[in-house]
């Protein structure tokens, strides 16, 4: 037993944040999901490295009070800098669906990009700042508020889209977060902008959980 005890010490002194959980399972129809994202040659798309991109997308959860929400950006975001790039602080689920919870899949080389496909920040791209805090969300869940919008890529801007029998997992590809998926606070605060309730409440998990789950529709 005593040769297991260093291999046990330096487990428990690995950072949470170097911890990341398996990739979840895809489920069959996961191929044809990807493929049909592809629905815009790379010569068409005003991104550097695209190979592909979808159309616009809205992804909703598909559970707790927050189901059927839409992924977008509130009113109230908090400008800042990453990487000496602009980005934006408030990545929300909105009750109603707006031109600003229209996002476009980009397929590179590295990875999928999410890019806002309307409203104030057409173009931005989802990315995560790895000096985001980390916090517990309960008791068996470590989240960070570490997305943000921003106006070009930074060091870690690309995801790992899953389809899963639940629905579409978003994995981090790159960085601190390596490994975590988008979630949300399903217990979180909304509040009314512009005739539509708002909560600031999108996350990265250590692991898939039930609030990382999306369903993906074409945007309306």
């Amino acid at each position: 037993m005593k040769s297991f005890i260093p291999i046990l010490l330096v487990s428990f002194l690995i950072p949470v944040s170097q911890l990341s959980a398996e990739s979840p399972p895809a489920v069959e129809g996961h191929k044809a999901f990807m493929e049909g994202l592809r629905e815009i040659k790379k010569d068409a798309i005003k991104f550097k490295g695209a190979e592909s991109a979808s159309n616009p997308r809205t992804l909703s959860p598909v559970v707790s009070r927050f189901k059927g929400w839409f992924i977008d950006i509130t009113e109230k975001a908090k400008s800042g800098k990453l990487d000496g790039v602009d980005v934006v602080e408030g990545i929300s689920l909105a009750s109603k669906s707006r031109a600003s919870s229209s996002w476009q899949f980009i397929e590179t080389e590295k990875g999928y990009v999410v890019r806002a496909a309307g409203g104030k920040y057409n173009g931005w791209i989802i990315v995560i700042d790895d000096s985001a805090k980390t916090r517990p969300e309960g008791p068996n869940l470590t989240v960070t508020p570490a997305l943000r919008l921003a106006k070009s890529a930074t060091a870690n801007s690309y995801w790992k889209p899953t389809l899963t029998k639940q629905g579409l997992v978003l994995e981090a590809t790159s960085g601190k977060y390596k490994g975590w998926v988008w979630d949300f606070g399903g217990g979180d605060p909304s509040h009314e902008e512009s005739g539509r309730q708002v909560a600031i409440n999108v996350l990265l998990a250590e692991k898939v959980v039930a609030g990382s789950y999306f369903d993906v529709q074409a945007s309306k």
